[in-house]
């Protein structure tokens, strides 16, 4: 009778062990896939060409779209190269 107990409580502990591998297994996989999301949610830095999260960038509009940027240097280079693109299309003679 004691090796039917001894027996008995072996399988339990086993399956406890098991069953708890298997869901360490499931709350792994569920990151990965988080991640994936948060990766689809990157956005490029127009500039340095950079992959940041929308939320933690900074952002201009320019021209009615918005830019999102790793830091302000990236922004303030952005800014000055358009503002030179439309300086030189406004201010160019064609014959």
């Amino acid at each position: 009778m004691i090796r039917l107990a001894v027996f008995v409580l072996l399988i339990i502990v086993v399956y406890k062990v098991l069953s708890g591998l298997l869901k360490k297994n499931g709350v792994s996989d569920k990151r990965e896939v988080r991640g994936d999301r948060v990766a689809a949610d990157l956005v490029q830095d127009p500039q340095c060409g950079a992959y940041i999260l929308p939320a933690q960038g900074i952002r201009a509009r320019v021209g009615g779209k918005t830019f999102h940027f790793c830091s302000e240097s990236c922004k303030d280079k952005f800014l000055l190269e358009q503002s030179e693109k439309k300086n030189d299309k406004s201010g160019s003679i064609s014959i």
